[in-house]
């Protein structure tokens, strides 16, 4: 940051994505490291803070702010809008933005486009989580999708990225036509992911002998309550968190990103441990796993519901601020702070 001027860097929308697409394997190492320091209790990393403007609709502003030491040393806040009506409007569920602070004085430094940062950090969250639960495994037969939106799209985007494959992606939503699409359009945004690619008629049936079950709805109320629809040793990534019921949480090994944030706004981790289905002492951080201090167990079903750390959005905002300064489409505000 330039002092003198106190100036603010706007980073829109498609720098953001050609951000995104330069950072290679640098962004799954920053979520790597960051679990990891999750796990040591060495984040700066306050509660969310959840913006509901009316409790009987589903509509919903969450801040995440976060500071993340070390080398790239970042400190801001994300500023995420969730509206699922948005779908039938033609626009999509969330936006978002970043704001950046300089982490010496405090000044904001910078606004980026923040949906498409938090979009890939959910994948990456997903990926490292199924990836430690499976022991490094990245070829299961069958995954299955439970919702169609943009994250599981991003999410299917990411794990091609990294080299998964599949006999068989098997895809379901409540909208029956937005599944038969999703399915067919796989091949285009998860290029070599699946061998083939359809629709399930039921959710039962999508998930059903999946080796790795994604769940990525806008569900707010547990509607899963069946635990033996999947199979003995599935890997669940639970990113939308509030779609398996107490009883269907039971007998799992648990996994997340964070104890305390996982166990908040009425997840299903959360009623699962006040309803004594869950143990709390028994629910694991992921950066265990990723440091050797916990060995994934291949024979039991493992769920994994990261709540979704502020740190791995500043962090990565960071990074894609560092690569697309000089950017098209990138502006800079000189002066726009008060200094007197």
């Amino acid at each position: 940051m330039n002092h003198a001027d106190h100036s603010l860097t706007i980073v829109p929308a498609a720098a953001v994505a050609e951000a995104l697409r330069s950072l290679g394997t640098a962004s799954k190492e920053i979520v790597e490291d960051i679990y990891v320091k999750a796990a040591l209790g060495q984040l700066v990393n306050p509660d969310s803070l959840f913006l509901r403007p009316d409790d009987t609709r589903r509509e919903r502003i969450i801040a995440l702010p976060a500071y993340v030491a070390g080398e790239s040393e970042a400190m801001g806040v994300k500023w995420i809008s969730s509206f699922p009506e948005n779908l039938g409007l033609g626009l999509p569920r969330a936006s978002a933005l970043i704001a950046l602070n300089d982490p010496r004085t405090g000044f904001p430094t910078a606004v980026l486009e923040g949906a498409q940062i938090s979009g890939h950090r959910t994948a990456l969250s997903a990926a490292v989580g199924a990836e430690a639960l499976r022991a490094g495994d990245r070829a299961p037969a069958r995954i299955a999708v439970i919702g169609t939106g943009y994250i599981s799209r991003t999410t299917l985007e990411v794990f091609a990225g990294l080299g998964w494959s599949c006999d068989h992606l098997v895809v379901f939503d409540v909208d029956q036509e937005r599944a038969r699409d999703f399915a067919a359009r796989s091949g285009q945004f998860a290029a070599g992911l699946a061998g083939d690619a359809v629709a399930a008629g039921s959710l039962r049936e999508a998930v059903e002998d999946a080796d790795v079950v994604l769940f990525a709805t806008t569900a707010v109320v547990p509607h899963l309550s069946e635990s033996r629809w999947f199979k003995h040793n599935a890997v669940v990534l639970h990113m939308s968190l509030r779609d398996l019921t107490p009883e269907a949480m039971a007998g799992a090994v648990h996994v997340v990103d964070d104890v305390a944030h996982a166990l908040r706004e009425k997840t299903s981790l959360a009623l699962a441990v006040e309803q004594g289905t869950v143990e709390r002492d028994g629910i694991l951080p992921v950066g265990d796993f990723l440091r050797g201090a916990a060995k994934p167990d291949r024979e039991r079903r493992a769920v994994y519901s990261p709540f979704g750390l502020g740190s791995l959005d500043i962090a990565l905002a960071q990074l894609v601020l560092d690569r697309s300064r000089d950017a098209e489409g990138v502006v800079s505000v000189p002066g726009f702070a008060c200094t007197s």
